[in-house]
């Protein structure tokens, strides 16, 4: 026969106490039927099989745990590994890997072994990872950030006894059902990692986008308050600009250097440089007197505002109040007047007031409610005004310290004027310093806004490509979807189909079997119900949980693509009080549905009623088992 790929094929298994082998069975391709009375250790020899490969939450018999390892030879897809894992009651025991058959692995030595953990780190895989390479599987995410693990996979590829009432999965305290959908479409090859991989990559790439996107509305958001405009091509224009006017004001300066001399209109502009700097310090000063002024108005406007505002507030709770007293006291009845304690004569007509006889209506609801939205108007209304007052008066905040900077830097050069003494030549020289220091300052500023214009283009370029792969992969992903849709369907009613087919085989007992025509099993609730039915008698439930497990291989043989590693260990075969005729019906039919496959396959199943027919087969391995030559060969007092 030939293999697909997944394929685990089981050759040895040794179970050790120290240096005795207290077990040790050769397993072959095809079906394997361990069997033997109950309390015999059959379940035990399944348990070490499964706990081998990295099942946890084993049961453990007290014999058990009197041996110390298990050591099982694998194929996975053809070649030959050898693990060894310590027999413990604490979960999540390592295993170590031999690269090879059982007998080399013996006479290796421990540098020739690795050592892998139950759980992933950044310096070591786990031994999961490590079979999952060696069957060529793809790592798939569960539930939460963690890898799928061999244990997982063993949940549904090992039917133990314990698990009759869970008709896929092996009972699991911490399950959920989250891990059981994933595990399910996994095994079934519905899992697509090139989707997976994809659903991951737009994660990423969301996560990115945001950033970028929160970077750039950041800056934009300063630039909007400081007046500037991102644009890198208007800045280099400006740069250039300033270049000019620097190189023509050298020139200038040292022209007027070397010929020591002026025309008569810049000598005249000297002149004037005086009057113009005092004119221009008066301006400032009248500019920030006004700005001042104006904040003074604003914050008193703010202030009478808010004080206005809590004035509205409590005149609409008053009438609240008001609404609810009149309620009150509508309903009090006096006997006595409150003015001169006379007494009250009761008054037939209901709708007058008791005490003045004045008509009573519900106009003072009416009025009541058209107060209060007026009141809720004005308030409204009183409070749009106050945060455009107070937009402004921040606006005020903002320019009142620029302004006072520009004075202090007109006083710095009036004074410098007042307090010396120039010539003519001397005063355009120290102008133009000034000039070219101011035009050194821009230049600088205009650089750093180019870097800043620069760290924006670049921001929205790696926007644009972030935004231009998310929507392809997108598409991807929808695709991917839908054909993985169309495989879910193909594995379900190819499912559906075999199992229908087995059912029927069964010994005509229930109904529900005999007339089969719909199957649905659900891995995320892990339920099997045919007919739209779930419950069944005790040996039927059986019988359904070790078909459904066939049907899952039969069908991993028909479609190639699935992952069911083309391995089954059903345990159970008898439970439920099964009748020996139905459980001989069961083996055979096992064995009659496997002799079908044209692939390579292994099927191990533990029975104490095993078919007559099979006692003397090749199927049979190892011997039989009794309560007084159990499967394990402890020795007792063994050290």
């Amino acid at each position: 026969m030939t293999f697909l790929k997944p394929t685990i094929k089981i050759t040895r298994l040794i179970v050790l106490q120290g240096g005795h082998r207290a077990f040790d069975c050769a397993f072959h391709s095809g079906i394997n039927i361990i069997r033997g009375r109950n309390t015999s250790g059959k379940t035990t020899i399944m348990d070490m099989l499964a706990y081998s490969m990295g099942a946890e939450n084993i049961r453990w018999k007290p014999h058990a745990l009197e041996c110390s390892s298990v050591m099982v030879e694998l194929h996975l897809n053809g070649e030959p590994v050898t693990l060894l894992r310590e027999v413990s009651i604490e979960p999540q025991r390592p295993i170590s890997i031999f690269w090879g058959t059982v007998e080399d692995a013996v006479k290796a030595g421990p540098d020739l072994w690795e050592r892998y953990p139950f759980k992933r780190s950044e310096l070591k895989i786990s031994f999961s990872q490590a079979i999952f390479a060696a069957l060529d599987l793809p790592q798939a995410q569960g539930h939460g950030a963690a890898n799928l693990t061999m244990h997982q996979l063993l949940r549904v590829l090992y039917a133990d006894q314990p698990s009759v009432h869970s008709p896929i999965f092996r009972m699991d305290n911490f399950d959920s059902a989250l891990t059981r959908d994933t595990v399910g479409g996994y095994l079934c090859g519905v899992y697509n990692d090139q989707l997976y991989t994809a659903q991951l990559r737009i994660r990423e790439i969301n996560k990115s986008l945001d950033k970028k996107v929160a970077e750039l509305r950041g800056i934009f958001k300063v630039l909007g308050q400081s007046g500037q405009t991102p644009d890198i091509e208007a800045s280099q224009n400006g740069i250039s600009e300033l270049e000019s006017k620097r190189e023509a004001l050298i020139e200038y300066i040292n022209k007027v250097k070397t010929d020591r001399s002026l025309t008569k209109k810049e000598s005249k502009d000297i002149s004037k440089l005086s009057d113009g700097l005092r004119t221009r310090l008066n301006s400032a000063k009248r500019y920030e007197t006004t700005l001042k002024d104006a904040l003074v108005a604003l914050d008193l406007e703010v202030a009478d505002s808010r004080v206005f505002i809590r004035e509205l507030e409590s005149r609409l709770d008053s009438l609240d109040e008001s609404k609810v007293t009149r309620q009150y006291l509508g309903t009090i009845s006096f006997q006595f007047c409150p003015g001169c304690l006379s007494e009250i004569k009761p008054d037939m007509n209901d709708h007058s007031c008791q005490l003045c006889k004045s008509k009573i209506d519900d106009a003072g609801d009416s009025q009541l409610l058209r107060m209060r939205n007026e009141l809720s108007i004005q308030i409204k209304e009183s409070k749009l005004l106050l945060e455009l007052r107070e937009e402004e008066a921040a606006q005020l905040r903002k320019n009142i310290p620029l302004a006072t900077q520009e004075i202090r830097k007109l006083e710095k050069e009036y004074k410098l004027s007042a307090m010396t003494w120039s010539s003519d030549i001397e005063a355009v020289l120290e102008k133009g310093g000034r000039d070219l220091g101011v035009l050194d300052q821009e230049i600088q500023q205009a650089y750093e806004k180019q870097k800043l214009f620069a760290v924006i283009q670049e921001l929205q370029q790696q926007r644009d490509i972030l935004a231009s792969e998310l929507a392809k992969l997108e598409n991807d992903v929808e695709s991917l979807e839908a054909a993985q849709a169309s495989r879910k369907i193909e594995v379900s009613k190819t499912i559906e189909k075999h199992m229908i087919r087995l059912l029927k085989e069964d010994l005509p007992l229930q109904p529900e079997f005999i007339n089969a025509n719909k199957v649905r099993y659900d891995f995320e609730e892990n339920s099997v119900y045919v007919n739209d039915s779930g419950n069944f008698s005790e040996s039927s439930t059986v019988v359904l949980r070790h078909i459904f497990h066939l049907a899952l291989l039969t069908t991993s043989i028909e479609l190639e693509f699935m992952r069911v590693p083309r391995f089954m260990m059903l345990d159970g075969i008898d439970d439920g009080g099964m009748e020996q005729n139905r459980s001989h019906n069961l083996q055979s039919l096992i064995v009659r549905e496997c002799s079908k496959y044209t692939k390579d396959y292994q099927v191990i199943f533990a029975t104490s009623e095993i078919h007559p027919d099979f006692e003397s087969s090749g199927m049979v391995v190892s011997r039989f088992f009794n309560p007084q030559n159990r499967s394990l060969e402890i020795k007792q007092n063994f050290k």
